[in-house]
């Protein structure tokens, strides 16, 4: 069930079985050169959608913005900020809740988000209900280790390809071209690097690291359709499960 599809009349009986709701959450940001600026929402929208079918689960609207201060320098990107997203978040679960929703599962497309999201799912704790949340890149990855993956690289770029073709252009996609800070440091992550075994967190421009955009272990020149479908896959069936244990919170 799509509450957008629904009329007040409809969801105020569907509210009366203490439904699970379902919100996408994402990021319009860059993914490289060669990827959608929209797969931190797309894929979590995507996700959603196959999940829709189950009984007494209810699938919100997407949050297509989120927290990317770090990507800005590229052209597309859209950051509303750390309380930004909060205060959407807190809106949106705080009116669910005037309704009498208790439960409430965030699929999370863009790890800068993880603050605001915990900050408003614990407002949600502390007012009765309970909010979880999953982050599907990391939640494939720790399932299957073929899944790990970084920002705009082979795992992303992959369900990309699975999800919407058209919005894939390896075609424009360029090198890595990571960048080392110091002699003896490394990029870890986009906000972090690698010194003498431990990881320091850095936070700084993307383009400071990353010129082209994208980060991770596999070139995204790698990525096949066949293995985002397949990490999709993985994801959905893991939720579905999840949102059945989830009701009994």
């Amino acid at each position: 069930m799509y509450l957008a599809k629904m009329s007040t009349a409809q969801a105020a009986q569907a509210m009366k079985n203490d439904p699970i709701f379902v919100l996408p959450v994402g990021s319009t940001e860059q993914h490289g050169t060669h990827s959608a600026l929209g797969t931190d929402f797309m894929v979590p929208t995507y996700l959603a959608d196959h999940v829709a079918d189950m009984e007494n689960v209810i699938i919100l609207p997407t949050v297509p913005y989120g927290v990317c201060p770090y990507h800005l320098s590229f052209a597309g990107s859209i950051n509303i900020g750390y309380e930004g997203l909060y205060q959407v978040l807190s809106g949106i679960t705080k009116s669910l809740m005037q309704h009498g929703a208790k439960h409430i599962l965030i699929l999370n497309g863009h790890g800068g988000n993880n603050a605001a999201i915990d900050k408003a799912a614990l407002d949600v704790y502390h007012e009765g209900g309970v909010c979880a949340s999953i982050d599907w890149w990391s939640l494939v990855a720790d399932l299957d280790s073929k899944f790990h993956g970084g920002h705009g690289d082979m795992l992303e770029t992959a369900a990309m390809l699975a999800v919407d073709p058209s919005s894939v252009h390896m075609e424009f996609c360029q090198p890595i071209n990571g960048q080392h800070p110091s002699e003896h440091t490394e990029p870890a992550y986009i906000q972090a690097v690698r010194f003498e075994g431990g990881i320091v967190r850095l936070p700084r421009d993307t383009k400071e690291i990353a010129p082209s955009g994208w980060f991770g272990p596999v070139d995204p020149k790698e990525a096949t359709a066949e293995l985002g479908q397949e990490a999709l896959d993985c994801a959905v069936n893991y939720i579905r499960k999840f949102i059945e244990e989830f009701r009994t919170f």
